[in-house]
């Protein structure tokens, strides 16, 4: 069993292994159970199939919080502390059940935070200005691929070079190949840039629209009009150094990289510049830009880990322990994706568009009894496809 070998054995005398644990709040998930407690009134419908553990809500709440790694903190200069929590093995697991279950499509690894308003014992004020945790999540097309727990005060630019390196590391060494990197502005780093150039990866991130930027954004003569469907827009394109205080205290030479500008009128007519620098030269600028745009699907990943995964329901009252429910969550993304990828390509009334809400309410919900082993359904759909 993969979570086993990943995890370890727990003790001889243990009732159940940690795939025992994992499996069950696992399916559970996917059955839609929000809260631990929800398993309870699974588990008469769940016990009856053959060779599935059926441990108790505290049994389950006592393992996850034990998965838990250590909290670390830093301080900045003006004594601001920001906690972090790194769970690498977890990490490993996802990428393993992903990398099993064939469910990570795509050249590009996006990165991004995410608020999770919550009230927990240690959760710090956000920039939103409410209590919560601001995760930072990456992801190859739907797949998340790593997760790093940080407190609610820490914004997604403070240290992101090091969380981006963990990340990196952690794909090399289980050789999850991918050609592009993107992020929002909060990645407009000396640090980043230079992590993407030592490691071969195209980076396309949102650039910082400075005076500085934004003069030499106005010199441009080679705009194309284009357009998203809903508005027009002019684009550019021109050679920048970025970063020159960086290069100033470094012995690296300064790079030239290409800056992607949008530049667009309201209707005030009053202009805009938006500029993504990249260390792409190949890719049309205007082809360029619709891709920078396309991390734009992240808001739906998360939407879904946090309504589906039970991200905004974190039973736990420490950011380390709710890291290892968060990771836990993903997996069960992960799984679910599997099921619906292949379900969706049997059966015609299950959709590869479906929500898990959706899918569960089209498939799940089936009258059916267990006896001797086997499986009888009470339907009108056809599910022998799906055994096949």
């Amino acid at each position: 069993m993969l979570i086993d070998k990943t995890l370890g054995k727990r003790v001889k005398q243990a009732t159940y292994s940690y795939s025992d644990i994992l499996l069950y709040w696992i399916y559970s998930n996917i059955c839609g159970a929000e809260r631990l407690e929800d398993t309870v009134f699974l588990k008469e419908n769940l016990s009856d199939i053959p060779n599935l553990a059926n441990p108790s809500p505290d049994r389950i709440s006592g393992i996850l919080r034990s998965l838990a790694t250590p909290k670390f903190t830093t301080e900045t200069k003006t004594g601001v502390i920001h906690e972090f929590s790194i769970n690498m093995e977890l990490n490993k697991l996802m990428l393993d059940v992903a990398k099993k279950l064939n469910t990570i499509s795509g050249d590009t690894l996006d990165y991004d935070n995410v608020i999770i308003e919550t009230d927990k014992q240690d959760s710090t004020w956000t920039y939103k200005k409410n209590k919560g945790y601001q995760p930072g999540v990456a992801f190859i097309g739907q797949t998340p691929v790593y997760i790093e727990g940080r407190n609610g005060n820490s914004p997604a630019s403070y240290k992101i070079a090091e969380t981006l390196d963990n990340c990196i590391r952690l794909l090399q060494s289980k050789k999850i190949p991918f050609k592009y990197f993107r992020s929002d502005s909060a990645a407009y780093q000396f640090d980043v840039v230079k992590l993407m150039d030592a490691n071969k990866i195209e980076f396309f991130i949102r650039a910082d629209t400075t005076q500085k930027l934004l003069k030499q954004a106005k010199l441009i003569t080679n705009w194309e009009k284009a357009t998203n469907g809903k508005s027009f827009y002019d684009v550019g394109e021109m050679e920048y150094q970025p970063f020159q205080s960086s290069y100033d205290k470094s012995t690296d030479k300064p790079t030239t990289y290409r800056v992607i500008v949008k530049r667009q009128t309201n209707s005030e007519g009053k202009v805009f510049y938006y500029s993504v620098i990249t260390s792409n030269w190949t890719m049309p600028k205007a082809k360029a830009l619709r891709f920078y745009d396309q991390r734009g699907a992240m808001e739906r990943n998360f939407d879904d880990l946090k309504n589906n995964f039970n991200w905004k329901r974190l039973p736990f009252s420490y950011l380390n322990e709710n890291l290892v429910f968060m990771i836990i969550g993903a997996i069960s993304n992960i799984v679910y994706s599997h099921i619906i990828n292949t379900f969706s390509k049997k059966v015609d009334f299950v959709k590869k568009t479906f929500r898990l809400k959706n899918f569960i309410f089209h498939f799940i919900t089936v009258s059916s009894h267990w006896k001797k082993g086997k499986l009888k359904l009470f339907t009108r759909k056809n599910y022998l496809k799906i055994f096949e």
